[in-house]
């Protein structure tokens, strides 16, 4: 008989052990889970003491500038000029502790400002948009969309149906619907993407890649571009892309079109639709051409768009998608280091920022508009007439994007806002004879922590007036008060 003794006073070691085990290590979750907690709770309590503090901020800022408001209008850099009202601080929004916010569009209709920002989940990491409340001037939600960071987004100026577009450096521009926070489409590119824009049709927009290429997508088609044009002798990066409507002032007509802005060049991309039955005629001419073993002609002074739904299919889908346009390029005499370019949809004029460089030592925003010439015996000719320069200073360490849009006055006009380093804070401009109006200087913004985008919001139900500056954190709001109103 063997003496097992030994053995079993092992094995019951052994299981008093392992019992001991994991009771340390339920002991250790709990613990971990609790530490969790609090550091959750931590983070929540530091946000609200910073949003708190923030909402002092503004509040000695709306008392100081309400107590001075009476005595004096506000006026231009050289005191020249008075106007009407004034931007004030109202409200400051803590976005991202983490930062990384870097750009914004307003869904006007919706009460909405969407943000750039990147994921505080460490589980779903990435970028997506926080939703907030701009009536309200609360956070609503973030969500998730990208894998790498935003480049730019964009809402159509007419089709209110809550759809924004989204283009990130992770190669794929994605719509998704406000409505319901879901993304509706991904389309998939080759490169990253820089910039995206919406056209006149609701149902197609742009995308600027960052190998210079422009890619045209249809939402009716899930499967890819429907054209993809390029910038003649030119591959840097779609930094910025603007889309000008067909326009008739005083008999003469000017075609629509795209404004490219890449680094180092302005382009315009006339548009001129194509008849689908020209199409379809020139394809079946290539193919007997083919057929018969002659090389087709290229007519066309710039080589044809390559086709990525391959076998024709742009030709095969344009009898249901209706005409497609096709895109000439027309240099614009411009240049410099572009950051930024912004033009409103039924105008000419635009605005392009730049960099400070050797020739120009200084920040410039120039204000242009878009020309066109005529001839009867010769296609359109497009070109720009400069007509102010906005001088801000001397370093841009961070791109951050101007802004053109129709001021809160009659008085005001266009206007320009942009983000100055050397202000910690934002100049505004006057466009019509390139006064300065105001020097916005939210809280907490400094040279490393300069204003990145500006965005205007206008309520129609309250006929109000605000400006949004965003930095990489925070979300400032300002509303356009007039005298009569202190």
């Amino acid at each position: 008989v063997l003496d097992t003794t030994d053995r079993d006073r092992a094995l019951a070691e052994l299981e008093r052990e392992k019992r001991g085990r994991q009771k340390a290590e339920q002991e250790a979750a709990e613990f971990k889970a609790r530490c969790d907690l609090l550091h959750a709770e931590v983070l929540q309590l530091r946000d609200e003491l910073q949003t708190t503090t923030g909402h002092h901020k503004v509040q000695s800022s709306r008392l100081q500038n309400t107590s001075e408001v009476p005595n004096h209008k506000a006026s231009s850099s050289d005191g020249s000029t008075d106007f009407d009202g004034q931007y004030t601080l109202v409200n400051t929004l803590l976005i991202s502790v983490g930062g990384n916010c870097r750009v914004m569009a307003s869904c006007d209709y919706l009460n909405t400002l969407c943000v750039s920002q990147s994921s505080t989940n460490p589980i779903f990491r990435g970028f997506g948009i926080r939703k907030v409340n701009s009536s309200e001037q609360r956070l609503i939600k973030y969500v998730h969309l990208h894998t790498q960071p935003i480049r730019d987004l964009a809402f159509h100026p007419e089709a209110h149906d809550g759809i924004i577009a989204s283009a990130s450096l992770d190669k794929t521009l994605r719509l998704t619907s406000l409505l319901n926070d879901s993304i509706v489409q991904t389309y998939h590119c080759p490169v990253g993407i820089w910039s995206c824009c919406w056209a006149g049709d609701s149902n197609r927009l742009f995308a600027g890649c960052a190998n210079g290429s422009i890619m045209l997508y249809d939402i009716r088609v899930t499967t890819g571009p429907i054209d993809v044009f390029y910038v003649p002798n030119n591959d840097a990066p779609v930094l910025g892309l603007q889309y000008l409507s067909p326009t008739v002032d005083q008999n003469i007509s000017s075609s629509g079109g795209l404004l490219v802005g890449q680094l180092n060049k302005v382009t315009f991309m006339s548009e001129s639709s194509v008849n689908p039955i020209a199409i379809q005629q020139t394809t079946n001419q290539e193919r007997i051409e083919s057929a018969d073993g002659i090389a087709p002609i290229d007519n066309s002074e710039n080589p044809a768009s390559p086709d990525l739904l391959q076998d024709n299919s742009t030709s095969r889908s344009s009898n249901w998608l209706g005409n497609v346009p096709s895109y000439k390029p027309h240099n614009l005499p411009l240049e410099g280091s572009l950051v930024s370019l912004s033009a409103l949809p039924q105008g000419r004029q635009f605005l392009a920022s730049y960099r400070p460089s050797q020739r120009l030592p200084r920040v410039r925003h120039l204000l242009a508009e878009l020309q066109s010439e005529t001839s009867p015996i010769a296609e359109t000719a497009y070109s720009c007439r400069e007509i102010h320069n906005f001088w801000a200073g001397n370093r841009m360490k961070k791109l951050t994007r101007a802004k053109l849009f129709v001021g809160p006055s009659k008085e005001s006009g266009l206007i320009a806002v942009a983000g100055n380093e050397d202000v910690n804070g934002a100049l505004i401009w006057r466009c019509s004879d390139g006064t300065q109006m105001q020097v916005l200087q939210p809280p907490e913004t400094t040279a490393d922590n300069p204003i990145l985008d500006v965005c205007p919001i206008f309520f129609s139900s309250t006929q109000s007036h605000y400006l949004t500056l965003l930095t990489d954190r925070m979300l400032h709001f300002y509303m356009w008060r007039t005298q009569n109103s202190y």
